[in-house]
């Protein structure tokens, strides 16, 4: 039995071959190269000159398409399958953040209605106390009015329409 290494192509291969017999011990290291071996022994073509005349140019030329890279669209091409099911993952994901949109939409007009609900009632409840000890002027008002002083003319209110809310409240006489 011999065991030599052999030197072929650019790797140090074991070989065990036994000569006599023609038996050979079994290779039990990897890339392990057998001389003769028609799978892995293959003669070396020598290349020619390029077409374009560029000789600097000694690797393989490939286009910039079939370059793989990380991202998945220069990557080989999915299964019809994968796709379907990465599109439907991608609609369910669009669905729920729409659902969430409405969710929150709905959420602050609900909130706002029932600020305005709060505001209409609070502003109804004013009214009601302040026109209990209310007095209204009458037909001589402007004599009335004439005869006041400027604390009592600041106490005097109007009534008029909230826009807003639909109802009557008290504002000041001189109020826009």
């Amino acid at each position: 039995h011999t065991h030599t290494p052999v030197q072929t192509k650019h790797y140090i291969h074991r070989t065990s071959i036994q000569i006599m017999t023609g038996t050979a011990i079994p290779v039990t290291t990897p890339n392990s190269f057998i001389p003769g071996d028609i799978l892995q022994d293959k003669p070396k073509v020598p290349q020619g000159r390029n077409a374009s005349g560029r000789n600097w140019k000694l690797r393989p030329q490939t286009r910039a398409s079939s370059l793989l890279t990380k991202t998945p669209q220069n990557a080989k091409s999915t299964t019809w399958e994968k796709k379907m099911k990465e599109k439907e993952l991608r609609r369910a994901i669009l669905e729920k953040e729409k659902e969430m949109k409405e969710e929150k939409k709905q959420g602050i007009l609900e909130k706002k209605e029932r600020r305005l609900q709060n505001e209409k009632r609070r502003m109804e409840n004013e009214f009601k106390v302040a026109s209990s000890s209310a007095q209204r002027l009458g037909k001589n008002s402007d004599f009335k009015l004439k005869a006041m002083n400027k604390k009592q003319l600041r106490q005097i209110k109007k009534t008029r329409m909230n826009t807003k809310t639909g109802t009557i409240e008290y504002v000041s006489a001189y109020a826009k």
